[in-house]
């Protein structure tokens, strides 16, 4: 157990309720069923979430609201409200000027109105942390706990390119191929906003989650809130294009454990792929893969690939 989950597990135990009108520690959002809200937050810190030498004000700002805004989109809703916490020391102010800038145009793009937050010095590094307030479009709710057997796993095509633009930023990958090299690091350092939270509701798919860590590490979280094991195969589809230009143990380690993705895992009927494949593909220009099945048990096995030679992301190594 990472650090992380030891330290969600101790909150979780201290803090929990089991009131039949909150949903807490464990999804996406908290929703509160009496006011029919939704609240995330996120928050991210210079250094460990972007680095000022490798991105610019207008990349962070898309990154930072993405994983915000795809975080509340994956429990089903649309956010109305934001509260933004910013924490700078005055030799960064310049960068923090751009940053709210491009921050507001994608708040108003949106429709997200600014209601308050705090902003304060900080001695060297920035730390910005957003809170979205929104309601479902409709009454339930998506759950990773609502996953249910014998549905199939999906989630959008080409995961990847993030863990890959990371590496070829941070840790000297060779890239030879100029487009590939230039779409990864565009992924990585910004990667493209989708607004899918309608098209769940329509589909009416049963569970979904945002994948922001690892496919891996994401469907072990979704695998224990929803007490199923989650079975994966045709794994050679997920990424076309990195399946063809890498050997299969790197197009494995990419595919498998690429975070910041910020796209939906979901469960759907066998009876719903083929109109879900072509509802997101009309709607949203966006190619949806099934890479599994949900079946009875705990945990995420799989027959293609030894899952133990995978190293997934934890953000405190």
């Amino acid at each position: 157990m990472s650090l992380e989950d030891k330290i969600i597990k101790k909150l979780n135990s201290s803090f929990f309720n089991s009131n039949k009108n909150l949903v807490g520690i464990g999804d996406d959002c908290a929703y509160l069923n009496k006011e029919d809200l939704l609240i995330s937050t996120d928050t991210f810190i210079e250094n460990t979430h972007f680095d000022l030498d490798k991105s610019n004000p207008k990349q962070v700002a898309k990154k930072f609201f993405n994983a915000n805004y795809s975080d509340l989109q994956c429990s089903g809703g649309q956010p109305a409200y934001c509260f933004l916490n910013i924490s700078f020391s005055k030799k960064k102010s310049e960068f923090i000027h751009h940053f709210i800038k491009e921050l507001t145009s994608l708040l108003k793009k949106y429709k997200i109105t600014l209601m308050g937050g705090d902003t304060t010095k900080s001695i060297t590094d920035i730390s910005l942390t957003m809170t979205l307030i929104g309601k479902p479009f409709q009454k339930k709710i998506f759950l990773r706990a609502n996953a249910k057997e014998q549905e199939l796993i999906c989630t959008f095509s080409n995961i990847g390119f993030s863990k890959l633009g990371y590496d070829i930023l941070y840790k000297s990958k060779t890239i030879r191929d100029l487009k590939l090299k230039k779409q990864s690091i565009k992924q990585f350092l910004s990667p493209k906003i989708y607004s899918y939270a309608a098209l769940l509701t329509k589909l009416k798919v049963s569970s979904c989650m945002d994948l922001s860590d690892g496919l891996i590490i994401d469907l072990i979280k979704y695998s224990k809130v929803s007490k199923k094991r989650f079975h994966l195969n045709n794994l050679d589809n997920l990424n076309p294009t990195l399946y063809k230009k890498l050997n299969i143990s790197d197009y494995y380690n990419y595919v498998l454990t690429s975070g910041e993705e910020f796209v939906p895992i979901f469960t759907i009927p066998l009876n719903k792929l083929s109109s879900a494949v072509d509802f997101f593909k009309k709607n949203l220009r966006v190619s949806i893969v099934n890479i599994g099945s949900v079946l009875n048990g705990s945990g995420v096995t799989t027959d293609e690939y030894d899952l133990n030679q995978i190293h997934s992301f934890d953000h405190f190594k």
